[in-house]
């Protein structure tokens, strides 16, 4: 494998949280109005962001975050009328797997236990279960949303590191989905069938927001875990939360579910991704 010098950014000693803090005041900044349409039209081509995911006038974002964790315009993703779950993101589908009959799962090349990537988990929660994972990158549109009926019942906020989760050093950088700052949400489909969503913190991605619960995603991290007496209840591709800049998403689903994409093809939030092959 040829080397790649984004390798170099998973060192050990690399100050990737201080980097991750600076990033973090610089898109922040505001911009005078008369500057921002050339400017994020600039920003636009060069990460490819796409036109039809701006609401409006580009110049009301106000700044880089604004324009990062902008909502998909009124209407513009209606949902498929196939039966099925919904992929929670736009992104890349870097992989699509079973878990194994040893009880791991093998993401990118690299072996998880369930209680690696989800803590208080255990692979009898998970059999015949798939785990699929999203990559955001930069110029992807940020929020992320429920991929069928379903309530959250739990999260748990998991502290770690923020090593890049770009696809090609997952495999250089292991154990990333487990060691990387995460949030799990536990919740149920409207069918009964539990399943859950990792959210992954990145280099960039220190924060993440849910407007059902305020509390979690920003700092400081710290493990916690909390039960929601009142289940937290969405509808299909109701929207969940964002990112602050790109990332990654792994959707733990239940058996009976296809997925309709191969590996490396785009995911779109709002679209089918999975046909519900359930007798119900």
């Amino acid at each position: 494998m040829a080397f790649d010098p984004r390798f170099l950014v998973t060192l050990p000693g690399v100050p990737r949280r201080l980097f991750t803090r600076l990033i973090g005041v610089l898109v922040r900044i505001p911009f005078p109005r008369w500057v921002r349409k050339p400017l994020w039209r600039l920003l636009s081509r060069a990460l490819g962001i796409r036109q039809a995911t701006i609401h409006g006038d580009i110049a009301e974002y106000q700044c880089f975050l604004d324009l990062f964790t902008r909502p998909l315009p009124p209407d513009s993703r209606p949902l498929p009328p196939d039966k099925g779950w919904l992929s929670p993101s736009d992104g890349t589908l870097v992989d699509h797997q079973s878990v194994t009959p040893e009880g791991s799962w093998v993401i990118k090349e690299v072996p998880y236990s369930t209680h690696e990537l989800l803590p208080g988990r255990t692979i009898s929660d998970y059999l015949d279960y798939s785990a699929t994972l999203i990559h955001l990158g930069p110029g992807d549109y940020h929020r992320f949303h429920a991929p069928c009926e379903m309530e959250v019942e739990e999260v748990s906020v998991l502290p770690g590191g923020l090593q890049p989760v770009d696809p090609v050093l997952m495999r250089r950088s292991m154990k990333i989905l487990a060691r990387n700052r995460r949030v799990a949400l536990h919740a149920k489909s409207a069918e009964g069938f539990p399943f859950s969503i990792l959210l992954i913190g990145a280099m960039n991605v220190g924060r993440m927001k849910f407007p059902f619960d305020a509390t979690l995603g920003g700092g400081p991290w710290v493990p916690s875990h909390r039960h929601y007496k009142k289940p937290k209840q969405f509808s299909p591709g109701e929207e969940l939360g964002w990112f602050e800049m790109g990332s990654a998403i792994v959707l733990f689903a239940p058996p009976g579910l296809d997925c309709q994409l191969e590996i490396g093809q785009r995911s779109w939030a709002r679209t089918l991704l999975f046909a519900d092959s359930r007798k119900i």
